[in-house]
């Protein structure tokens, strides 16, 4: 479990990725909405367009390393600092909140997560 506001990210953004540990597709600077929740946004490269569209990958699961964490009275792992470096797109997310959605904009379209 993540304590809220425990995830930084590094100042040049967090890779996307079409699956884990693999190829980065784009670099984004997440941003913080007043609620707690993350968001990135970036141009959905035909590669991202494929995996979002075609290939089904919806969500998002990130790659993060915990800094600070503790147990819990429950035995609950509590992250209370990660650093988030990587981002990568699944069809099986960990939390069905972490979602992807291509948009079109003007000038082509962007990857919502």
């Amino acid at each position: 479990m993540f304590a809220p506001g425990s995830i930084v990210w590094p100042s040049d953004g967090i890779a996307l990725l079409a699956e884990h540990r693999g190829v980065e597709l784009a670099r984004a600077v997440p941003s913080r909405e007043p609620d707690g929740e993350i968001r990135i946004e970036t141009a959905a490269t035909p590669e991202i367009f494929a995996a979002v569209e075609q290939g089904g990958k919806r969500h998002l699961s990130i790659e993060f390393r915990s800094v600070r964490e503790i147990r819990t009275a429950a035995g609950i792992r509590e992250i209370t600092r990660a650093i988030v470096d990587a981002a990568a797109l699944t069809d099986r997310p960990e939390y069905i909140q972490a979602r992807a959605e291509v948009r079109q904009r003007r000038g082509g379209r962007r990857l919502w997560l």
